[in-house]
């Protein structure tokens, strides 16, 4: 692919991202996104057949930064579940098609190609057993229960950012996170 079609498919994924982020995937609309990314009609139609290609191509561009959050701290203990977790919000803030990519995880109108919620949680579920094998929670379960509670959190936060940007400043997820049981690992 030569630079320029390079840097169209981008503009277009970004524009993308914009738009099913701002309005969901219903309610974006391909004429938009387009004019947007400074192509045309059929710039975008070459590079994306449908709008159904076009939200695969950002969720595969949200996945491979979601990869960068997760695979830094894969199986390096609990205070890593801490970094990762801020990483995820800090994310999901500042990028927009990480963003796009996990609110099309949600979306009703169509199967996700990458549900990114899904990984998160098996991310979350994995690295909370490791942290437990390391050093043992005290009750029975309640390994089960903290992973439940970070991807309420994490999760639960991102939306709410939408409402207002204090969801996700950095003392609101660390000030949140600090109420969870130590064995978790703390945030400073």
């Amino acid at each position: 692919m030569s630079d320029k079609a390079t840097r169209t498919r981008s503009q277009l994924i970004r524009s993308a991202a914009t738009s099913f982020a701002e309005h969901g995937y219903a309610r974006a609309k391909l004429s938009t996104i387009s004019a947007d990314a400074g192509v045309s009609r059929g710039a975008l139609y070459f590079h994306f057949p449908s709008k159904e290609a076009l939200a695969d191509a950002v969720e595969a561009a949200a996945a491979e930064r979601f990869a960068g959050v997760t695979s830094r701290w894969a199986e390096d203990g609990n205070q890593n579940l801490a970094e990762a977790v801020q990483a995820f919000t800090e994310l999901y803030r500042q990028d927009v098609t990480f963003r796009a990519g996990v609110l099309l995880s949600r979306e009703k109108d169509r199967k996700p190609a990458v549900n990114l919620l899904e990984q998160w949680e098996s991310y979350v579920r994995s690295a909370v057993a490791v942290a437990e094998r390391r050093h043992p929670f005290t009750r029975s379960g309640s390994a089960g229960s903290a992973a439940s509670a970070i991807i309420a959190l994490t999760v639960g936060l991102a939306l709410l950012w939408h409402e207002s940007e204090q969801w996700l400043t950095e003392s609101t997820v660390s000030g949140v996170w600090n109420l969870l049981p130590p064995l978790v690992g703390r945030m400073d």
